[in-house]
């Protein structure tokens, strides 16, 4: 097999208006594609006919597309958490952790534990208002 590339991130939220709205005004994603109430594609690659899912696909100018997706279904409870096998976040370059972190919280995000050194730089994860994790990550100046 030969790896064409990397074609998009996809995170499960809690509250879907709120995780697209997050992304547009904290980061100046583009939406690209909508869709609400989705059930036979998504019941037919989960397996599961009781499901239906709210989708949205965001751009940035240059890099993958971020995919936003909420499941309906019964039992569907948010994880406090990125740390479930299957759940995920999305890795932000910011110039600056501390003042994204405030940026980030007055979008309604919480930050999860401390802004932690690491020999390249520091990095921090959030919460954001709709359920889905981010890492905000500012590297050194010598880029390592």
């Amino acid at each position: 097999m030969k790896l064409m590339g990397l074609d998009h991130i996809s995170l499960a939220v809690a509250d879907f208006d709120l995780s697209v709205d997050f992304y547009r005004r904290a980061f100046g994603y583009q939406l690209i594609f909508e869709e609400r109430d989705m059930a036979r594609e998504i019941q037919s690659m989960m397996g599961i006919e009781s499901l239906s899912c709210h989708l949205a696909q965001l751009t940035l100018a240059d890099g993958p597309r971020l995919e936003l997706i909420q499941f309906l279904h019964s039992g569907a409870s948010p994880q406090a958490r990125p740390l479930s096998a299957g759940s995920g976040h999305v890795g932000l370059t910011v110039e600056n952790v501390d003042e994204a972190l405030r940026e980030v919280a007055a979008l309604g995000a919480v930050a999860i534990g401390d802004a932690t050194v690491f020999p390249e730089g520091r990095s921090a994860y959030c919460r954001e208002p709709g359920g889905s994790f981010l890492e905000l990550l500012e590297f050194n100046q010598d880029g390592g």
